[in-house]
């Protein structure tokens, strides 16, 4: 393509030369004495870059080819009970070919059903039984609640007896120790008393052993007493009170006595109480600790274990379900049907006589279109579009056609990638034509673009010149699809550019131009190859 655009380039700028110099000679006749100012600047013509779509077809040797040549063969063997239509006959999607012994396909299917209904019971006893466990989990949950709470409260009555045992015993305590410095007073009084009855008496007996009033006055002087009758009054008051406190003696001594064994009933008390407490304590410990656990884990067991039986029977139900769908594939495969629409051209079997699983009994050809094949190279392929309109031409004779089908892997007998493609319509072509097929390979949907004769080349490098106020400005840029009248570019330049568009081998970066715009009109064109 671009040896094509250099060659019209070439002419171009040929026929420029010879304009240019036959401008020169004649010129170069007239006298010219004095001084011109010489306007080099290069006519050219400027437009912008449009936006189009462009797209490249190609021409390829196909084949016209059967879409399909169907084989009938039974999935399942046995004595062909019915046989409907010959070599020849037409027949539809669905029609019944023949049939094959049944028997054996509806007791299967009859058995298959029983174990539906008997999987289905095993779900049902499996899901009563899960809910009787549940139910039986919230009852241990319930009875294990209470249970654990007359365990505490056992232990709060325990500790309160515990507390109160303790009362108990320091009272009794107290008491025994009132008791005790009760019979200690009792002591000191009683020896009080005969200490106070002791020196009465000797008074007494002081006063009357006196042989003088001057020796009675003078023991009645150290002693506090007025007169013998009140020491002698003293004296059986003390000693009336010596005896109260003798025959007090006992009682105090029998009531210290009780207040000890109070003291020891008590401390009886208290060490059971604490016993209590502990066992009762001991007992909450081992319910939360062992027994609770234990009942917690043998319920969650339970229903654990009533889940996988419910699992275990859904799986047997599907297993059943299952068994039954083949059993009913089974008899339906029985009856051997047609697949598509077509012409039978075969026959293989026979009324009475034994078939075979995967034996071809039937082969029918297909009333569907022929397809037309052929095959394009690896970046063809990728660059073509399934859905894309096609000419197939068959001598003078051109048929409406689209890709249906572009194969992503290599053939490996071709090297190439497979193309089917089917005429639109009610036309048709016969197997085993030879036929073309013209279609678009490679296409850009609104792309920019300029003519071919605005692009330059040096090396493989292309560029343009674009008008800056009048001078030509060199600009690289990236093509895309070249057809023989457009060049995408993909990049260097925008649309609000004004680009030169006509050739001249006058112009070079920097050049002064007299820009004209261009009145040629943008056309698109279809550029042919042939594979």
């Amino acid at each position: 393509m671009k040896n094509s655009v250099v060659k019209r380039i070439l002419a171009l700028g040929i026929g420029a030369l010879l304009i240019a110099s036959s401008l020169t000679g004649c010129g170069s006749k007239a006298s010219d004495t004095s001084t011109e100012v010489v306007d080099t600047s290069v006519d050219v013509e400027t437009s912008k870059p449009e936006s189009r779509t462009m797209s490249i077809s190609s021409n390829f040797a196909a084949t016209v080819e059967a879409d399909s040549e169907v084989t009938v063969m039974p999935k399942v063997g046995g004595e062909v009970t019915a046989k409907n239509f010959e070599v020849g006959d037409h027949v539809n999607a669905g029609d019944l070919l023949f049939t094959v012994d049944d028997e054996s396909a509806r007791i299967s299917l009859a058995q298959a059903q029983a174990g539906v209904s008997n999987a289905e019971a095993a779900v049902k006893s499996a899901e009563s039984s899960q809910a009787y466990a549940q139910i039986n989990a919230l009852d241990t949950m319930g009875t294990l609640s209470t249970t654990e709470q007359q365990y505490s409260n056992n232990v709060d009555t325990a500790n309160a007896s515990v507390a109160a045992a303790a009362n108990s015993l320091e009272n009794a305590k107290n008491s025994s120790d009132l008791a005790s410095k009760n019979v200690d007073d009792l002591d000191d009084d009683i020896h009080d008393a005969k200490k106070d009855k002791k020196k009465l008496k000797r008074i007494i007996d002081d006063y009357y052993a006196a042989n003088s009033d001057d020796g009675r006055e003078k023991v009645l002087e150290g002693s506090g007493y007025t007169s013998i009758s009140s020491v002698e009054s003293a004296y059986e008051s003390a000693k009336d009170d010596l005896e109260k406190l003798e025959d007090s003696k006992d009682s105090t001594k029998n009531s210290k006595s009780s207040a000890a064994n109070s003291v020891e009933d008590a401390e009886s008390k208290y060490y059971n109480a604490q016993e209590s407490a502990a066992y009762a304590q001991q007992q909450l410990d081992d319910f939360r600790n062992y027994k609770k656990n234990t009942a917690i884990a043998s319920a969650a067991n339970s229903i654990q274990s009533a889940e996988s039986s419910v699992a275990s029977s859904k799986a047997s139900l599907e297993q059943a379900n299952a068994s039954l769908d083949n059993a009913k594939l089974a008899l339906e495969n029985t009856q051997i049907t047609s697949p598509v629409s077509g012409t039978i051209t075969a026959i293989n079997v026979s009324l009475h006589n034994t078939t075979s699983a995967g034996a071809s009994a039937y082969v029918i050809q297909s009333d569907a279109k022929n397809k037309i094949v052929f095959y394009v190279t690896e970046e063809t392929a990728d660059n073509m579009k399934v859905g894309n309109d096609a000419i197939v031409s068959k001598g003078e004779n051109e048929y409406d056609a689209k890709i249906t089908q572009i194969n992503s892997s290599v053939d490996s007998s071709k090297g190439l990638f497979k193309v089917e493609a089917s005429l639109v319509g009610s036309d048709n072509l016969t197997a085993g034509t030879d036929v073309m097929v013209r279609t678009v390979t490679r296409e850009a949907s609104n792309v920019l673009t300029v003519p071919v004769t605005a692009v330059y080349y040096e090396g493989e490098q292309a560029f343009v010149y674009k008008n800056e106020g009048g001078v030509a400005v060199k600009t690289d840029i990236s093509t895309g699809i070249t057809d023989s009248y457009n060049v995408e570019v993909t990049d260097g330049i925008k649309n609000t550019d004004e680009i030169v568009v006509s050739y001249s081998s006058q112009l070079t970066d920097g050049s002064k131009i007299n820009a004209a715009k261009s009145t040629a009109v943008g056309q698109v064109s279809t550029e042919e190859a042939a594979e």
